[in-house]
């Protein structure tokens, strides 16, 4: 008795598909192929679209204003090594800066020659596993004019060092990528009302 699909048989069905020498091993093949090179591609993604991340977590960087920000780092600096120190360097224009504790980090914050802020975290064990992000908050007090501020990041790794610190382009030409490589981490301040 023959396995009826939209009242034909089974082997009718198969045969409508099977048209032009193409089989379904052959459909398969390609397939599986198909497959293959879009995990491959997804896997070999260069580093050019990674970055470091500023999060605010929904708040509104209010000039002259208490906040929190959250620096994220999204990996370690490939080869397999773990981030050992992340260090944000904030302008005399911010007002205030501290990083939080992290557990298995020492943080530290120290004034920079220009009067600046040099946030500091150290890993006391382990570190960060290439393959993890991290997340590093500080409280701040945001600068009192609004604009666009830098925050240059350096993450460690040993002896490898990957610098958050490209600027924006606004498109490629004979002296710079587009898009920055290690785009530095920028926060939008607002004016207060």
């Amino acid at each position: 008795m023959a396995i009826r699909l939209f009242k034909r048989p089974l082997t009718q069905v198969s045969d409508l598909y099977l048209k032009d020498s193409v089989s379904i091993s052959s459909l398969l093949r390609k397939l599986i192929f198909t497959i293959y090179i879009l995990i491959a591609g997804f896997s070999f993604t260069p580093a050019v679209y990674a970055h470091a991340t500023l999060d605010l977590s929904g708040k509104t960087a209010a000039a002259n204003r208490p906040g929190r920000l959250t620096l994220i780092i999204p990996h370690g600096c490939g080869e397999g090594l773990a981030t050992d120190k992340v260090v944000m360097t904030l302008s005399q224009k911010w007002l205030d800066a501290k990083p939080f504790n992290v557990e298995g980090w020492k943080s530290t914050v120290t004034r920079t020659p220009s009067n600046g802020w040099k946030l500091t975290w150290t890993a006391t064990s382990g570190g960060l596993a290439n393959t993890t992000p991290g997340d590093f908050p500080i409280v701040v007090r945001w600068p009192k004019v609004a604009g666009i501020y830098n925050t240059p990041t350096a993450q460690y790794c040993g002896e490898k060092v990957m610098k958050w610190a490209d600027k924006f382009y606004d498109s490629a030409d004979e002296s710079h990528p587009y898009p920055a490589t290690y785009p530095i981490p920028r926060v939008n301040i607002k004016t207060t009302r």
